[in-house]
C-alpha cells in the first residue's frame, strides 16, 4: 500500500492518528495504535458475542455469566484480563470460556487489514467497521447459526454512510454508484439461491450478502465477484471435508456466513492477482 500522506480533503481525526498516518511516527508506535484500537474492538465484540443472540442490552458492565458478580476493570483488559485469571472468574472460580480471547485475539489481528489495505481514512474506518462487526457476525452465525438483524443492519447503515461520505470527499459517485448495484444483485442473487435451496440459505445471509455488496463494490465489480467464489468455495471445502469425515450429513445446518465475509476480506489482496493475470492472457 502507498504511504500514507495527511491530505487537505481528509476528515479531521485526533492529533495522534493525524501524525501516525503521515509517518512522522516510529512504525512501532503506528503498529502499538493499531493493535490498542483492535483490542478495544475485541472487548466490544464479546459483548456482542453473547448479548445479542439473547437479546440483552450491550450497555453496562459486564458479568460473570455464571455467579453475576461484575468483572471488575482490572479484569477487564483485553486479552491481558483473561490470562492474569487463568481463565478462571475471580469470585467463583469457575471456568470462563475461551472464545472472549480468541475474538479479541481475532479482532486485534484483523483491525490491521484496513490500515494496510486502504489509503483514506473513511474507507479504512468502512473497513474496519467491516472486519469489526463482521468477526461478531461470524461467530454468531457458527455458535447459533443465525445473523442477527441488529448486527447486519448497522453493518450495513454504518458501511453506507462512511462509504459516501468517501465518495463525496473524493469525487468517486461512479463507484458509489457501483456499489449501490453490486449491494442490490448480490442480495437478489443469494436470495434466489435461498428461494431454490428451499430454506437451505436463511435470509440472515440475503441481508448480509447486501452489506458485503456494498462494500466490495465500491471497490470494482471483480472483487465483488472473487469475494463471492471465495465463499462459496471455501464453504464448499468445509462443508464436503465435513461429510467425508462423517461429522455432518448432506442435510446438516452449515453457517455460511463466516465464509461470506471471510471471502470478501480475501478478495482484498486477491483480486489485484486474478486482474493482473486476466490483463496478461
Amino acid at each position: 500500500m502507498p504511504a500514507l500522506e495527511l491530505m487537505v480533503e481528509r476528515p479531521k481525526l485526533s492529533t495522534v492518528i493525524k501524525v501516525a498516518a503521515s509517518g512522522n511516527l516510529p512504525t512501532v508506535f503506528y503498529a502499538v495504535f493499531i493493535l490498542l484500537f483492535g483490542l478495544v474492538c475485541g472487548s466490544f465484540n464479546s459483548v456482542l458475542v453473547f448479548r445479542v443472540p439473547l437479546g440483552e442490552k450491550i450497555s453496562g458492565r459486564s458479568k460473570c455469566t455464571s455467579c453475576g458478580t461484575q468483572i471488575a476493570n482490572r479484569d477487564n483488559i483485553p486479552i491481558f484480563g483473561y490470562l492474569l485469571l487463568r481463565g478462571k472468574c475471580r469470585n467463583c472460580q469457575i471456568k470462563i470460556s475461551p472464545r472472549y480471547l480468541y475474538l479479541e485475539l481475532a479482532t486485534a489481528i484483523g483491525a490491521f487489514v484496513p490500515f494496510f489495505a486502504f489509503d483514506r481514512w473513511l474507507e479504512i474506518l468502512a473497513w474496519e467497521l467491516f472486519i469489526v462487526l463482521g468477526i461478531a457476525l461470524a461467530a454468531i452465525d457458527f455458535e447459533h447459526h443465525r445473523l442477527p438483524d441488529p448486527l447486519t443492519g448497522s453493518l450495513y447503515l454504518g458501511g453506507l454512510v462512511l462509504i459516501y461520505l468517501d465518495a463525496l470527499t473524493h469525487h468517486r459517485s461512479h463507484q458509489l454508484h457501483n456499489a449501490f448495484i453490486a449491494s442490490v444483485a448480490l442480495g437478489a442473487f443469494y436470495w434466489a439461491v435461498s428461494v431454490l435451496s428451499k430454506g437451505g440459505m436463511g435470509m440472515g445471509d440475503v441481508k448480509l450478502a447486501t452489506s458485503i455488496g456494498l462494500f466490495t463494490g465500491y471497490i470494482s465489480g471483480t472483487t465483488v465477484y472473487v469475494g463471492s467464489m471465495l465463499g462459496f468455495a471455501m464453504g464448499s471445502v468445509v462443508g464436503g471435508y465435513l461429510i467425508l469425515m462423517k461429522k455432518a450429513s448432506r442435510k446438516s445446518p452449515l453457517p455460511f456466513g463466516p465464509f461470506m465475509l471471510a471471502g470478501a476480506v480475501l478478495a482484498i489482496w486477491i483480486t489485484p492477482i486474478v486482474t493482473h493475470v486476466r490483463g496478461l492472457t
